[in-house]
């Protein structure tokens, strides 16, 4: 009976909402009557609890522009429960760097909304917008113009560096490379400022070309000729392509966690005291006893995941999505780590 009633009130617990808006050099005016607008559309939320939720979230955002001073570069944020306790609003304004960027160094992707015209509708010539994310897009939004590791795309009009919101061209094509030869010797001239560009917002960090992040995008008759080191995908979408990376990048890591694995089986075999260990538990005491180095884990372990990022102690592979069944690492739970020496973890209390 208690565990009955315990289940039904955890059926009922409150979901968060999640608001992010990123002004793109709006006025403090624009952005209120931007946010003005989204409010109105929150009204075909599913239920009246929600509507009103969404309603709150953004007056209480609304609220919050009039702190605004001159252009808008910021973002604004809302996160509450779904019964609207515990929110809180939060406008962050974009550093010089970040300026830069959002002013037209890197392109944004996405729907944005333009201000306002003297006619009452959007002004599709103004050169100032915003992009607006709720529920797990914003989470998502938030990741990716943060944080997210771009990939290198090669399209017929030219090399970008992109992550799913964003994306910078590097070098212009007139047409992709006709043969599996031509693309090698293209992808071989890409390198960090020569020409690749970093779309980063937290530094200056162009990419290198690596195992998984060049993506060839759109129709194109080289998908036979290419080495596995570089993907393709038939649209030039940029949500397609980054897609792909995101699977070839999950595919690499899993095949990386794999030979850890393996690595494991053959010291166990030798009787050799473990440097490479897996499970929970024993990823609980190499953590809280600074011994990991390493870590391979699925993005289901949320609470070890953003413990890891926030203290950024230990070099931590997240995979993301469906894991193949018969890899090593589904197997074994989904989890590998490597620890800085061998130990029997066992000892550590």
């Amino acid at each position: 009976m208690a565990d009955a009633k315990a289940a039904k009130a955890a059926a009922k617990a409150p979901v968060e909402l999640q608001l992010l808006v990123l002004s793109g050099g709006m006025s403090g005016a624009e952005l209120a009557a931007t946010l003005e607008g989204l409010k109105e559309k929150s009204k075909s939320a599913s239920t009246h609890k929600r509507r009103e939720l969404y309603w709150n979230a953004y007056g209480q955002m609304i609220t919050a522009t009039t702190k605004i001073e001159g252009q808008a570069f910021c973002f604004l944020t809302y996160k509450a429960t779904a019964d609207g306790d515990d929110s809180s609003v939060e406008l962050i304004e974009l550093t010089k760097r970040q300026r830069g960027l959002v002013g037209g160094q890197v392109e944004f992707l996405g729907h944005k909304i333009k201000p306002v015209g003297p006619d009452g509708k959007p002004d599709p010539t103004a050169k100032t917008w915003a992009l607006a994310f709720s529920e797990e897009d914003a989470a998502a939004a938030w990741d990716d113009i943060n944080t997210a590791e771009p990939c290198i795309c090669i399209s017929a009009d030219g090399v970008y560096v992109a992550t799913k919101y964003k994306r910078v061209q590097c070098k212009g094509l007139s047409g992709l490379p006709k043969s599996g030869k031509d693309l090698e010797a293209l992808v071989s001239e890409l390198a960090p400022d020569k020409p690749l560009r970093s779309v980063s917002f937290l530094g200056n960090e162009p990419p290198s070309v690596n195992a998984y992040n060049v993506v060839v995008a759109g129709p194109s008759k080289l998908d036979k000729e290419l080495p596995p080191t570089i993907g393709c995908v038939g649209s030039p979408s940029n949500n397609e392509v980054y897609a792909c990376f995101v699977q070839r990048k999950n595919s690499f890591l899993v095949g990386e966690a794999d030979k850890l694995l393996t690595q494991m089986v053959v010291d166990g075999d030798k009787g050799l005291q473990p440097i490479i260990e897996t499970g929970q538990k024993y990823c609980i005491v190499a953590y809280k006893n600074a011994l990991m180095r390493k870590v391979y884990v699925h993005e289901t372990m949320k609470k070890f995941i953003e413990r890891a990022k926030a203290d950024g102690s230990v070099e931590l592979h997240v995979i993301r999505g469906e894991v193949d069944p018969e890899s090593k690492f589904a197997k074994f739970g989904k989890l590998v780590f490597e620890l800085f020496y061998r130990c029997d973890l066992e000892t550590f209390g």
